[in-house]
């Protein structure tokens, strides 16, 4: 089973440990689970009921620039572990085994955490999120061969190369109707028919105009002045009474203001139906 829970003894506001009963001589071979998440991208994989499962996800979730990648994978080929301990040997990966630290108030994306499972019960675990624990050549070698695992199975660590639903955006049918919540103390309505969006600030008209949705925000249908090949949603010119809005959930939507200072809201719509869930 997949986990980000970091062992008890490494929580804290800033501390450094040795876990105890890690070695850094790892005897065995048999790799049954390997996880590593590092600052390029999340890799997980670990035999369950005789098949091999694998997730891998990483690249830009916020530009549509074709880089992110949600990957999940079933098959009884397991040679992905044996290469992976070609990967522990050549880089000594098992060194410092067990030592964890926590700085307090760093951002995320600095470190990385490490945990690979044998089938003899020994372990390996290392974390960090001030530094890397593994030398950069080990985390390219630990990406690379996870790649190559997909790439064997026609799949891509790329968006194109995904066999998961990437993003949930808004679609011109989920739009319809009637939206409202508050921002400040001010009542905010927005009413969407077809391709077009009314919105209204505590009963008064701001907007009444076509829209478009462009990498999941909907915006002003009115490109910006100059703009004739939209690259950013920022091409567009934002609404008055909303700057723009994007999908939350499946009756929600976020409202953003993005006037002189940044704010959002949540705008309801009750009589959404909740959509069936999709079995992978």
């Amino acid at each position: 089973m997949m986990s980000d829970i970091i062992p008890e003894a490494c929580c804290g506001g800033r501390h450094e440990s040795q876990l105890e009963g890690y070695s850094d001589d790892i005897k065995s071979k048999d790799i049954i689970k390997f996880e590593y998440a590092g600052t390029e991208a999340y890799v997980y994989a670990e035999i369950e009921d005789d098949k091999l499962l694998v997730v891998a996800r990483g690249g830009d979730s916020t530009h549509r620039n074709g880089k992110y990648f949600k990957i999940r994978l079933e098959t009884e080929d397991f040679s992905l572990l044996k290469d992976l301990q070609k990967v522990v040997d050549k880089h000594s990966i098992s060194r410092a085994n067990g030592h964890c630290v926590h700085v307090d108030g760093l951002p995320s994306g600095i470190g990385d955490r490490l945990s690979v499972e044998y089938k003899s019960g020994e372990k390996i675990y290392k974390e960090s999120n001030q530094s890397l624990t593994i030398s950069f050549d080990a985390a390219d070698a630990i990406y690379d061969t996870f790649k190559k695992y997909v790439q064997k199975h026609g799949l891509d660590f790329t968006s194109a190369g995904s066999n998961q639903q990437l993003y949930d955006d808004a679609d011109e049918e989920y739009l319809q109707g009637t939206w409202n919540g508050k921002h400040f103390g001010r009542e905010i309505s927005v009413t969407i028919d077809k391709k077009h969006i009314t919105i209204k600030v505590d009963g008064k008209v701001t907007d009444d105009e076509d829209y478009v949705i462009y990498e999941g925000s909907v915006v002003s249908s009115r490109l910006k002045e100059g703009k004739t090949n939209p690259t950013s949603y920022y091409d567009y010119e934002f609404f008055n009474g909303v700057s723009t809005l994007k999908k939350k959930n499946w009756f929600t939507m976020t409202g953003y203001f993005l006037g002189d200072s940044y704010s959002t809201c949540d705008l309801m719509n009750f009589d959404k139906e909740k959509p069936k869930e999709k079995s992978n």
